[in-house]
């Protein structure tokens, strides 16, 4: 097969790149399949003794920071400093920022030691970590976080300024996802409600991101992730009868794609 060279699907199953992610345990398995259904090849050390080697030796690093332990915020830190040395893209999942002053200052402790390629979060944990108020519910936005046609402009000029401030992409994720970086903005509408009825579909979407940054640009690869995403859950809805075959779908759907 010719590859396209503009289709990060493509690109990521010819290089099969070695995506190495330190997440929560709930949804690491799904986490690890989603990367293989996506083309790349997963690991997922979170050792403090092993992982400046894993992430030395691998095209991409994804952090997510859900579940925080003791051990995740000593190995986070390690390969963040490695993967800046070696311009290795990095995503940074902010799960909980908008709800645990412990993960929100965390954060900011990484983006301080190196800014993360990709910034991905829920409309509540990115508002937070732009020092606005948030009203998250748990690791959930708030239902006053959400994305409005009243507030869609303010949102996107807000958004590309930290983007451009911090020299980073943003994910934001929703009923619409929202992609930002300093000069460019995306709405995704696409997607389902039912992705919201099984643990994981936003660790996984971030772990897609990952796995694309290692084959293109941050934008590219948040827009490419959630778009192909949403449409893998919409076609899993219409082939599913609730969320045990909805999630065995989701994968099957999302690997069949294009």
């Amino acid at each position: 097969m010719t590859v396209n060279q503009t289709n990060p699907r493509q690109l990521t199953r010819a290089a099969q790149p070695l995506i190495h992610c330190i997440t929560n345990p709930i949804s690491i398995h799904d986490c690890a399949n989603i990367i293989l259904a996506a083309g790349g090849r997963p690991i997922m050390a979170e050792h403090p003794a092993e992982v400046a080697e894993i992430t030395r030796n691998s095209h991409a690093l994804a952090l997510n920071l859900g579940n925080i332990t003791d051990a995740r915020m000593k190995s986070m830190p390690e390969s963040l400093k490695i993967a800046a040395s070696l311009h290795i893209p990095v995503m940074l999942d902010l799960v909980g920022t908008a709800c645990s002053n412990l993960r929100y200052e965390f954060a900011q402790k990484l983006m301080n030691i190196h800014m993360p390629e990709l910034l991905k979060g829920n409309m509540s944990e990115l508002l937070a970590m732009s020092g606005q108020t948030a009203h998250a519910i748990g690791i959930d936005a708030g239902v006053q976080d959400v994305l409005t046609d009243a507030n869609r402009s303010h949102l996107k000029e807000l958004f590309q300024e930290k983007a451009s401030q911090w020299n980073t992409t943003l994910l934001i994720t929703g009923k619409e996802d929202m992609i930002v970086s300093a000069n460019k903005c995306e709405f995704i509408t696409n997607g389902t409600p039912a992705m919201s009825q099984i643990t994981g579909t936003g660790c996984m979407l971030g772990m897609i991101c990952a796995t694309y940054l290692a084959v293109t640009d941050s934008f590219t690869a948040a827009v490419s992730a959630a778009r192909e995403f949403g449409t893998a859950g919409e076609r899993a809805e219409k082939n599913s009868s609730g969320p045990g075959s909805f999630q065995t779908e989701l994968f099957d759907q999302f690997y069949n794609l294009l």
